[in-house]
């Protein structure tokens, strides 16, 4: 009829002026980039001294220890103990790229981060790919999110424990949500999970060991508080340390965009007699905790040389994250 033909035309007509009126209202700086303020509720205490030696994904290293320091009444996460993961907020504070990191003016706190929109993932064989189809630290907005293991609730000390995590020491979180099935892909429509083959190869190293002056020297550390608080002789700190290190060096953590030769992926070809066929002899070193891992790379897999420990008192920090000037 005429009547519900003009009632649609003027639905239509409401619904148009509706969204012009949306689109086209005049809104402050401010309110148009819909920047967003957000306040530390914690601080990461990991074993993960710097970047490297940071495990790609917490689940590749579960035994790895940690806790978050809160800022907040603990009531806060009263109840989050009945859950067993939780997702981490946090912003990537030791990234170089930062305005925090290069002294760059504060205005430019309010710039994203778009330098490079394409990245080449470690693991990636030399593809590139736009840095939101990655994982990497480096996007747009220095924000990211931790799928973590929730050990224990310590009401005392203010500190959720977690296990699986691969933050690094001293990462600002801003917020932390449990897990719930529904957050699973598959769970509900069971639809698999799909990810690239470049993401789902399994380049793991089969071996890790250590030598007997490395596991000794662990040890002096453990039993001299350099580990503390996470791994002592009190918690198996010993054990633990050697477990998590394994599970880090399995992973291969050296630099993959390195121009010489002992990178991720290279190996020293030994001979049958034990002999190395090749000049590529150096070591390579990562620091966990207040300590200096030595391993190297070889086709029979992974040894750990030694453990030493640093003086970070005579060192300078970047964002909370030390430069290594002693030569220790």
């Amino acid at each position: 009829s005429l009547e519900a033909e003009n009632l649609k035309n003027f639905q239509e007509d409401d619904v148009s002026k509706s969204r012009n009126n949306y689109v086209g209202k005049k809104v402050q700086p401010q309110q148009q980039n819909h920047s967003l303020l957000m306040h530390c509720i914690g601080t990461i205490v990991s074993p993960y001294t710097k970047r490297m030696g940071t495990p790609r994904q917490g689940a590749l290293v579960p035994s790895g220890r940690g806790f978050i320091q809160l800022r907040i009444p603990v009531e806060c996460i009263e109840g989050l103990e009945l859950y067993s993961h939780a997702w981490v907020l946090f912003t990537f504070h030791a990234n170089t790229d930062t305005p925090s990191a290069n002294g760059a003016a504060s205005n430019s706190f309010n710039k994203l981060n778009l330098s490079k929109t394409k990245i080449r993932p470690p693991r990636g064989n030399g593809i590139k790919v736009g840095m939101l189809a990655t994982r990497s630290p480096h996007r747009p907005n220095n924000v990211g999110l931790s799928l973590v293991k929730i050990v224990r609730v310590d009401k005392k000390e203010k500190r959720l424990h977690l296990a699986a995590l691969d933050l690094v020491n001293g990462t600002p979180v801003y917020d932390v949500k449990p897990c719930v099935p529904w957050d699973i892909p598959g769970h509900h429509d069971k639809v698999p999970l799909a990810v690239p083959t470049w993401v789902s190869q399994d380049d793991a190293l089969q071996t890790v060991e250590f030598t007997t002056i490395a596991r000794e020297s662990l040890a002096k550390q453990v039993k001299d508080g350099k580990l503390a608080p996470l791994y002592t002789t009190k918690n198996g700190g010993t054990e633990g340390a050697i477990e998590t290190i394994r599970e880090v060096l399995a992973q291969d953590p050296r630099a993959s965009n390195s121009n010489g030769p002992n990178k991720r992926g290279s190996k020293i070809i030994m001979t049958s007699s034990g002999a190395e066929a090749d000049e590529r002899s150096d070591s390579y070193k990562f620091l966990f905790c207040d300590v200096q891992v030595e391993f190297l790379v070889s086709n029979n897999g992974v040894e750990v040389l030694n453990v030493k420990k640093i003086d970070f008192d005579s060192d300078q920090y970047v964002d909370g994250i030390p430069v290594l000037l002693s030569g220790s």
